[in-house]
């Protein structure tokens, strides 16, 4: 449902996806320092890509900014553009906050189970791994950040620099937690084959299936 309203330009979708995302965090109680931080890190990349749109993007020239080469078609598309990605990340955020790996897997081995020649299990593994390491980086990028800048690393000159010290330590502890989660699955006898007992699906869980199918008919 998110995915064909979010590819929608009318206003009205986006003030209906922000009121939900907005109910979602205050229903699911997410702390909000928490959201700041997740955030902070891509609000340089909204702005960037906010005056990227405004200045590329051709159209009439503003008359209360006619010093600023910029056009009223690229400030719109810029922010429709931010506002669609900042809605995006907002409900990814939500989602890896809520969501268990062990959930994900079992929704999706039941989604995939009858389709012929996909290997459910496998995917569903992959998925929740990478549901769980997403965060873990995400932790780690600012345990990084952190140890770096209270070394003053953050205070040298050399940009490339500045990104290797950040880069290399948070993807050496990526490798060495990967091959732990390898080993770990080794040694626990981890085999494809073997049949899985999935938990019954409660009706609740169906209803947003439901609504996403009543709503694509619809405008359909």
């Amino acid at each position: 449902m998110m995915t064909a309203t979010l590819v929608q330009t009318r206003i009205s979708w986006f003030i209906f996806d922000s009121a939900l995302l907005l109910a979602l965090f205050l229903v699911s109680r997410f702390p909000f320092r928490a959201l700041l931080r997740e955030f902070r890190f891509w609000l340089l990349l909204l702005v960037f890509l906010f005056f990227f749109q405004a200045l590329l993007t051709p159209g009439a020239r503003l008359e209360s900014l006619s010093w600023a080469p910029v056009s009223e078609e690229g400030l719109i598309l810029g922010g429709l553009t931010c506002w669609r990605l900042g809605l995006i990340l907002g409900y990814a955020v939500l989602f890896t906050a809520v969501t268990r790996p062990r959930e994900l897997r079992d929704a999706l081995i039941w989604l995939l189970r009858p389709i012929p020649f996909i290997p459910e299990r496998r995917i569903g593994l992959m998925v929740s791994l990478t549901l769980r390491f997403f965060s873990r980086t995400l932790d780690q990028s600012e345990e990084v950040r952190l140890a770096n800048r209270a070394r003053l690393g953050d205070q040298r000159k050399n940009p490339v620099r500045r990104i290797k010290c950040l880069t290399l330590p948070v993807l050496r502890r990526a490798l060495q937690e990967a091959d732990e989660v390898a080993f770990a699955l080794a040694a626990r006898g981890y085999r494809e084959d073997l049949p899985v007992s999935l938990p019954a699906l409660p009706l609740l869980h169906l209803m947003p299936l439901l609504f996403l199918l009543g709503f694509l008919v619809l405008t359909g």
